[in-house]
């Protein structure tokens, strides 16, 4: 199961970056709420894009949240 899942969430990483030029142009520095290969919607939190994700797909089913960021950030934690 765990591979499953990992599998799933790696194709929706895939179609989040195979969309994200075109994103960068119109939802720069929101959050995208991927699930099922289809981008549901943009929103200006992680908090109201993951309220949309459970009602959407609900706590079964996994989706994806990435904010459209030209470069994506680093953190270091010592």
């Amino acid at each position: 199961m765990v591979e499953k899942r990992k599998a799933s969430l790696e194709q929706e990483l895939a179609w989040y970056e195979s969309n994200k030029a075109e994103w960068l142009n119109t939802h720069l520095g929101k959050f995208a709420l991927v699930g099922k290969k289809r981008a549901v919607g943009f929103y200006p939190t992680y908090e109201a894009a993951f309220e949309a994700g459970l009602d959407e797909f609900g706590i079964g089913t996994d989706f994806l949240i990435k904010q459209v960021v030209e470069h994506e950030p680093v953190f270091v934690i010592y």
